[in-house]
């Protein structure tokens, strides 16, 4: 017999400490998505639902949508996060609702906050920013993708991925049909002052 899950409980949760500079980052997305709240009573924001879902990358214990409505329960998560407490529907229909490149340029800004990790002097000698490219062939996306919507035209995608050396981040990420061509791709996302690294 399976042992029940037990509730999530305050003490379970991590990262609160990342929430102050990432809430006013944040914060900018309140209204995001709600063009199609025409009576007004929307209760989850957009800003609110994407603290949810930080809070559980930030907490191994809260893995799924019934963990995030768990989270919201809680008084620690509503008072120092801002976050109300979320019925499964709203959580469910918000990763429709809400537009997830609006995170782009939050994710930057953050990007250029980090300092470069300890690297190998020689490395100063390159005066552009130090950027691996790779394509990635994604094989179990398009399976995933026919589960959920039935997009049974898709035979693979493809992560078309820029990663900064010296800060070990990724900073660029495109996703495209898997046939789709590595360096066309790069063309269209090359920028001033760094140095491309591809295999």
């Amino acid at each position: 017999m399976e042992k029940k899950k037990q509730k999530i409980k305050q003490s379970d949760l991590q990262g609160f400490k990342y929430f102050k500079k990432l809430s006013q980052m944040l914060e900018r997305l309140h209204n995001a998505g709600c063009q199609r709240d025409r009576a007004g009573n929307r209760i989850l924001h957009m800003n609110q639902y994407m603290t949810l879902l930080l809070l559980c990358m930030f907490s191994p214990i809260a893995k799924s949508l019934r963990s995030m409505q768990q989270d919201s329960e809680l008084k620690k998560v509503q008072k120092k996060l801002r976050v109300p407490r979320s019925s499964l529907a709203s959580l469910s229909e918000a990763a429709r609702v809400f537009d997830s490149d609006l995170l782009i340029e939050i994710i930057g800004e953050l990007v250029l906050q980090l300092k470069p990790i300890p690297h190998s002097a020689s490395l100063a000698d390159i005066k552009a920013i130090l950027t691996i490219v790779d394509g990635t062939l994604l094989k179990a996306l398009p399976k995933t993708v026919d589960a959920f919507w039935g997009e049974r035209n898709a035979n693979a995608f493809k992560a078309h991925v820029q990663y900064e050396l010296l800060k070990a981040v990724p900073v660029k990420c495109q996703v495209t049909d898997g046939k789709a061509s590595e360096k066309a791709v790069l063309a269209q996302n090359l920028e001033g002052g760094r140095f491309y690294v591809l295999d």
